[in-house]
């Protein structure tokens, strides 16, 4: 039997928490699964043995900080000699550094562009850590072809250590979820034309954005509300912008939700206006509900989704309706509002793209997607 480590800091929200949750539930049982976590915080399903770090990285002190990293490692070493897996799997920044020094069969997955996702002086840190530690790693798993060509090109990444696999959909999980009723208290909501957005509410996911398209919306589609799901620093500021503009009774702040599909299903069309990502798994949670797309083409991911079929570096300008969906100019709201007015206002490419959102969705799906990890466990 073949057993594996997943190294991860909790398997609370997030894409990766979601990835390791599918893997442990979907791999083949004659694998071992042991999930290490940095701390104890679960929200999502998973099979498999639970380990604690019980470690606290998110000390502001960098002297706390690297002493906490120096005791997570060495904890970690000490589970890898106890546990004798055949792989780590390590999903985060400090998880994959771990991972690397512990000198475990390591499998690194990177789940953003590193070019725009690493800023300020961590992020010239962790820069500096990927180009001596990750071409000692066993495989480094990307989740697009453009952020592995981001590795290779701005990095130095040995082309042959990566293997891209994009993120698995729980098709008919997400089918089931989607059929729950909404709570009384958000029905009337839905009786308008909603837009949803879903992720953290931070810089990158650039919900500001989103809002100030929303404005221009609203002058076209007087009953269109925007609805924005997920927790995170900027949530009183994108608030009070929100109510800068007037659009207090129109924009909800729904916060993290256990079921977000059954709010996705009700929804009209789904925007994303994050400024980079790596494959975003709320793109392909927003289509497994038929949803149509309106997202803006940053690195990396939406234009593998929702154009597969154009050189997968190439970058929107103005709006380019795809095959899958609408891309958009990064970072160009009136845009982003321009693409969603004419969605809401055209029944013909409303259908199309609800019928193509549910289509290239059915390609992410677990069974299909499980088949890539087959190398864990040979036959």
């Amino acid at each position: 039997m073949k057993k594996i480590i997943f190294l991860i800091p909790t398997l609370s929200i997030g894409g990766g928490e979601r990835v390791v949750s599918e893997l442990s539930l979907n791999l083949p049982k004659s694998i071992e699964k042991t999930i290490v976590l940095f701390k104890e915080d679960i929200s999502y399903p998973y099979k498999g043995k639970i380990i604690s770090l019980g470690v606290n990285f998110s000390s502001k002190n960098i002297f706390l900080k690297g002493f906490y990293y120096l005791l997570g490692l060495l904890r970690f070493k000490k589970i890898v000699e106890n546990e004798k897996p055949d792989y780590v799997i390590s999903f985060g920044h400090i998880a994959n550094i771990i991972n690397i020094l512990s000198r475990a069969k390591s499998i690194v997955r990177v789940d953003n562009y590193f070019s725009s996702a690493l800023k300020g002086f961590g992020g010239r840190i962790y820069k500096f850590f990927i180009k001596l530690l990750f071409n000692k790693a066993h495989l480094i798993v990307e989740v697009s072809k453009a952020s592995a060509h981001d590795l290779v090109e701005n990095f130095g990444i040995k082309k042959e250590k990566i293997k891209v696999i994009y993120n698995p959909l729980n098709i008919k999980e997400i089918d089931n979820l989607a059929k729950e009723p909404l709570e009384q208290k958000y029905q009337e909501i839905f009786k308008n034309p909603v837009i949803i957005n879903m992720g953290r509410l931070n810089n990158q996911k650039g919900q500001h954005y989103l809002i100030e398209a929303f404005k221009n919306i609203k002058g076209a589609i007087k009953n269109a509300k925007l609805v924005i799901l997920g927790r995170g620093e900027l949530e009183k500021e994108l608030k009070k912008l929100s109510e800068s503009y007037g659009l207090k009774n129109d924009i909800y702040f729904l916060g993290w939700q256990k079921n977000p599909f059954k709010f996705l299903a009700r929804s009209k069309v789904f925007i994303l206006s994050s400024l980079w990502e790596g494959l975003p798994y709320v793109l392909l949670e927003a289509m497994a509900c038929g949803l149509p797309i309106v997202s803006y083409d940053c690195k990396s991911g939406p234009r593998e989704i929702l154009a597969p079929d154009t050189d997968f570096l190439a970058e929107a300008k103005n709006i380019e309706y795809a095959k899958y969906g609408a891309l958009v100019e990064n970072r160009k709201k009136e845009l982003l509002s321009q693409a969603a007015i004419k969605m809401l206002s055209d029944d013909n490419l409303l259908n199309k793209y609800r019928e193509k959102s549910r289509e290239r969705a059915l390609a992410f799906d677990i069974r299909d997607i499980i088949k890539k990890w087959e190398f864990l466990a040979p036959k």
